[in-house]
């Protein structure tokens, strides 16, 4: 076991060597979400009256989920360690938080308290919140919470958040960071009536600019409506005053399998940019003659020079990438599939130099209703530049 874990650190420290690396930091959280069995367990000494319980118990039986806790991992020395954590019977971070420079981040979250006066009451204040990565778990309020509201994406440069709510339609907020100052409010029903009326976004970011955002869209439904050739999904680029930009062309490239040819029926998926401004892209290839079922997905990283691109074999699909500050590398999430139809979270760092991936976290599957366990949910949050 002694052996195991001395090959498995220096395969990391061989996998994250150079000094790029070695000054990044990875960041992710882990949610803990109560089974029946672990509410129970958790509570098993409180009473079952109200009255009987103290203030703390009554508040931590409100939350949603038991805690929070958010990671760094260290590319210098392969060791994670603990920068926040909201447990206990006050505050409860609501989202995956997005990071910001400072050794800060941004969350969605609820503060709760008991009040005696004017009656007694609890109250709980939903808004945007600035969280402390230092330990201290120190945390502030900044603004009102939106209805339906995600998480915040940040720009690469820290200096605009944006958000997207809906009401009676979506709505896209951006502030100027870190005065969290409102400078941009429109109306994301504008594109969707341009290219696809029938549609409904699915992922939004900023570009590497850190000015322009990319709203992904996809048709919703399958009546007459959701399938005309009026509809246009994929993936639109808008200025941050709300100005449509057009679509985003796809690149596909070569295909990076023996005996495998590119999956036309299947458009490229954008994921975003790297830090150079490198479009990336999801795409799929099928075997030569095979069925159109047997796919294999692969990464594109773009370039204005079709010469310049590269392409990387994928073992999964992949929804979400970060890429690190240096560009040298990209974090993302595998969801597996367990033999019992559970899905793990698996967190994955690829080496965009070489093609080599290193599983970096594994989070277990859900428990069973009954276990006295929490579920552990896992999201990666983004990097840190030291």
């Amino acid at each position: 076991m002694v052996l195991q874990r001395i090959a498995g650190f220096v395969a990391f420290v061989l996998f994250f060597s150079c000094s790029h690396a070695r000054s990044q930091t990875l960041v992710y959280s882990l949610t803990y979400a109560e089974t029946r069995g672990s509410f129970q367990a958790h509570f098993a000494g409180a009473s079952v009256f109200p009255g009987r319980r103290s203030d703390d118990e009554n508040l931590s039986m409100l939350r949603g989920t038991r805690k929070t806790e958010i990671y760094s991992l260290s590319f210098a020395t392969g060791k994670s360690t603990l920068l926040f954590s909201d447990e206990g019977p006050h505050f409860e971070v609501r989202n995956p938080c997005a990071l910001a420079n400072g050794g800060r981040a941004y969350c969605r979250g609820v503060w709760r308290e008991r009040k005696t006066t004017p009656s007694a009451m609890v109250t709980a204040e939903e808004g945007v919140y600035e969280i402390s990565l230092d330990g201290t778990n120190h945390f502030r309020k900044l603004l009102d919470a939106q209805p339906n509201q995600p998480p915040t994406v940040m720009n690469l440069q820290g200096t605009r958040a944006a958000f997207q709510s809906y009401s009676d339609k979506y709505v896209v907020s951006i502030y100027s960071v870190p005065e969290w100052k409102l400078l941009h409010t429109w109306d994301l029903n504008a594109l969707f009536k341009a290219h696809c009326p029938a549609c409904t976004p699915v992922s939004y970011g900023w570009l590497a600019d850190g000015k322009r955002l990319y709203f992904q869209i996809t048709e919703v439904g399958d009546d007459e409506e959701a399938t005309s050739p009026t509809n246009k999904p994929g993936t639109y680029l808008l200025s941050e005053q709300g100005d449509d930009l057009g679509e985003v062309s796809p690149q596909s490239g070569a295909v990076p399998f023996a005996g495998y040819v590119h999956a036309n029926f299947i458009e490229p998926q954008f994921l975003g940019q790297l830090p150079s401004g490198a479009s990336l892209f999801l795409d799929h290839a099928m075997k030569e003659g095979g069925p159109a079922s047997d796919l294999r997905p692969y990464l594109v990283v773009g370039n204005s020079d079709p010469k310049a691109q590269k392409q990387f074999p994928l073992k999964f699909s992949i929804g979400r990438a970060v890429p690190s500050p240096s560009g040298m590398y990209l974090a993302f999430i595998e969801e597996r599939r367990t033999r019992d139809y559970r899905t793990e979270l698996h967190l994955w760092v690829k080496n965009l130099a070489t093609g080599e991936d290193r599983e970096v976290y594994a989070a277990p599957p859900p428990n069973p209703p009954n276990s006295p366990e929490p579920n552990v949910n896992l999201a990666l949050l983004g990097w840190l530049n030291d």
